[in-house]
Order: structure tokens, then C-alpha cells, then sequence
């Protein structure tokens, strides 16, 4: 088993907190690190409840037969603590392991204080609802089927390009670099044999799935980190009722 595996999520899926643990489970790693700063951690800690609250009486002066609409459901996701965190988190405490939070965190500082007076306004809220309703289970499946096709095959067609332009961003190609040197000195500063016995796994690393594409004319933390050849593994929803996950 290689020394370093890359768990690719769908992010806010509501499914993905018992798959994930599942998986952490099997691989048995030494260290975990997550796609995740410790600004966001603190700041969201210290502001999700007051989101929350906020989103609930917003949603309350909506007519009616907007109240329910997915669009909601997928923005009270968004407001909590990520699954991939809490669910690390809650692993490395029962299982005495480093979990570390190693995103740079300049999106979060940028964007966070934000969400209190965007995200949360009667303005963006109806916004929202403006739009067609749509079921969550199979907005997430699609999110899935997309991350297969594209993980497996990066020529499979046009579309994918366009989907996926934001990888050119500036800001997007700073952060994978940013992400591939943390991971890389969490192995060059040996804190993988640093008083933890041999698992199964030293490190695993998770994030969302698309820092886990290669063989695109942008480079990912997948790209940059290849020679230390990392198996990818893609976190799938659960499957007859039991957690599942796909190589890459």
C-alpha cells in the first residue's frame, strides 16, 4: 500500500460522512490532512450557529412554497462545519493521530466574512428560489457521475474543459501548490514515524475530488505530488445500504 492516499470528495453531500469514516477505517493512516485552513475551522466554529439561526428566520419570511426548496437545503450545507473536518476530526481523537487542517486559507479570510450579509439576504435568498427546484439525493449523484467520468478519463469530452476552467485561475494554481509543499514537509520533517507505529497507511490526505484529476493541461496537487505516487481514491455514496469508494 503507498505511503500517501488522496480521498476525493463531493463536497456538502450529506451522504459522505459515514462513507468517509468507513474509508479513513480501512486505510488506518498514521496522520490525517484535510483541505481545510484553521481560519475557516475557527471562523466557522465560532459563526455556524448565528448562520444558521439567521438562515432559518430568512427563510421563515419566504412565501410558503419556497421554503423548501433544494437550493436552501444546499446552502444550510454549506453554512455547517464540513463533513470532511468533523469527520477527520472525530477519527484522529478516537484514534490518537495528527489531524491537521493545511489549507492556506487566503479564500476563507476573503470570503467568509462575507457570507453574513451575501449569502444571507432576503435578496440572495429569493434569488435562490427564483430558480427551478430540483431533488438533492440526485443533484449529488450527478456531482458523482461527473467526478467519475472525469477522474477516469480527461478526454472523454469537450465539455469537461469548460467545467473545469477555473483550474487556470491564478489563485486556484497557488493553492495546489501551497497544498502539495504542506503535504510534502509533513514527510521531509518525518512526522509520519515520529513516535506513531506502523499502520497500514502513513497519510491520508482528503479533499475535494477535483484536486485529484490528472492529465489536464492544468496541473493539480495530484500532478505536483505524482512522484511520491499517491493511490486516489474517489469517496462514493453508499451502495446497498454500505459505505463505498473508487480508485482512480
Amino acid at each position: 500500500m503507498s505511503d500517501l492516499v488522496l480521498v476525493g470528495t463531493v463536497h456538502l453531500d450529506p451522504e459522505g460522512r459515514k462513507s468517509l469514516y468507513k474509508t479513513i477505517e480501512r486505510f488506518s493512516p498514521g496522520v490525517l490532512t484535510i483541505e481545510i485552513s484553521s481560519f475557516s475551522v475557527r471562523y466557522r466554529l465560532s459563526n455556524q450557529d448565528g448562520w444558521l439561526h439567521r438562515l432559518k428566520d430568512l427563510t421563515y419570511r419566504l412565501p410558503e412554497e419556497r421554503r423548501s426548496h433544494a437550493g436552501l437545503k444546499l446552502l444550510n450545507l454549506q453554512l455547517r462545519l464540513p463533513f470532511e473536518w468533523d469527520t477527520a476530526y472525530r477519527y484522529s481523537k478516537i484514534h490518537n493521530i495528527p489531524c491537521l487542517s493545511i489549507d492556506s486559507g487566503d479564500l476563507a479570510r476573503k470570503e467568509l466574512p462575507l457570507w453574513k450579509n451575501r449569502l444571507l439576504s432576503m435578496e440572495n435568498l429569493i434569488k435562490i428560489t427564483d430558480g427551478p427546484d430540483f431533488d438533492l439525493d440526485d443533484h449529488f449523484k450527478n456531482c458523482y457521475s461527473q467526478a467519475k467520468i472525469l477522474l477516469k478519463d480527461p478526454y472523454d469530452s469537450a465539455k469537461s474543459l469548460s467545467c473545469l476552467s477555473h483550474l487556470s485561475d491564478r489563485s486556484w494554481i497557488e493553492r495546489e501548490k501551497t497544498l502539495e509543499n504542506r503535504i510534502r514537509r509533513i514527510h521531509k520533517n518525518g512526522l509520519l514515524n515520529a513516535g506513531y507505529s506502523k499502520t497500514k497507511t502513513d497519510h491520508v490526505h482528503i479533499c475535494g475530488w477535483m484536486h485529484l484529476l490528472t492529465g489536464y493541461k492544468w496541473r493539480t496537487m495530484a500532478d505536483l505530488l505524482s512522484d511520491l505516487t499517491p493511490v486516489r481514491v474517489l469517496l462514493n455514496r453508499t451502495k446497498n445500504g454500505e459505505p463505498d469508494h473508487l480508485m482512480v
